[in-house]
């Protein structure tokens, strides 16, 4: 278990950093986990631009589900545009990738290629937050043979790595149900929860919950999640109708 004395990195999403005692240490591998439309990638984006913004660190975000331009126009969306900001923050995207499978021949696997990527911005940098958009891609590109074995692996050379990483994946995470969690589940460090629930016939509301912050004392209640100029959580939730 990783130590209970690291710094932690503020997450600037209003009233989250409360609820994880200043934010989330330094060092850990973060699931975030939600189906589609949760805002997993823009709440992850949004911890990179942010601590950027406002504490000049440098973070890379890699996405393998979408174009570089694509994601950047999507956040651009939300606001999210000062180059003081942008400045700071590495986008690479899966075309960088395929382009360069030739490389691979006799040199290694897909896997072997994205941890020189990382390597690489790492070197170029000093990296201190790091997304993966997501693990699902990840895992279907690499074709994994062992998935609890390999996993393992990633994991422990995303800690070596040295940055926050944050995971996002779309597999479910059922806490509620007597079956075994998928094995990332047990390997994070730290998982958070974006979720959609109905609260009228007609409305959804987006929700969050942290399920597991190691070394933090955490509620791990429902929070409603919202953006405006910004994420927040709120304790103000309305029941499922």
């Amino acid at each position: 278990m990783p130590p209970t004395d690291r710094s932690r990195i503020k997450t600037y999403v209003r009233s989250l950093d409360e609820v994880l005692a200043g934010g989330i240490p330094e060092g850990y591998v973060v699931l975030v986990s939600g189906a589609p439309g949760t805002m997993k990638s823009s709440f992850a984006y949004s911890i990179l631009y942010q601590n950027a913004l406002h504490e000049g660190r440098k973070g890379a975000y890699f996405t393998l589900e979408q174009g570089k331009d694509l994601t950047l126009e999507q956040m651009a969306s939300m606001g999210m545009t000062d180059p003081k900001a942008s400045g700071h923050i590495t986008t690479l995207d899966m075309g960088n990738i395929r382009k360069n499978l030739s490389y691979l021949q006799g040199r290694g696997t897909w896997l072997d290629l994205f941890k020189m990527y990382c390597n690489n911005v790492m070197k170029a940098d000093s990296v201190s937050l790091l997304v993966v958009d997501s693990l699902d891609v990840l895992e279907a590109m690499a074709k994994l043979q062992d998935r609890r074995a390999e996993l393992y692996f990633l994991f422990e050379w995303l800690r070596d790595l040295g940055p926050l990483v944050f995971l996002i994946s779309e597999r479910p995470l059922n806490f509620a149900s007597e079956l075994p969690l998928p094995e990332e589940a047990y390997l994070a460090d730290g998982i958070i929860v974006l979720e959609m629930h109905p609260t009228s016939d007609l409305f959804v509301q987006r929700r969050l919950r942290v399920a597991k912050m190691r070394s933090t004392k955490h509620e791990t209640g429902y929070y409603a999640l919202s953006y405006a100029d910004g994420f927040e959580v709120t304790r103000g939730i309305t029941g499922p109708a």
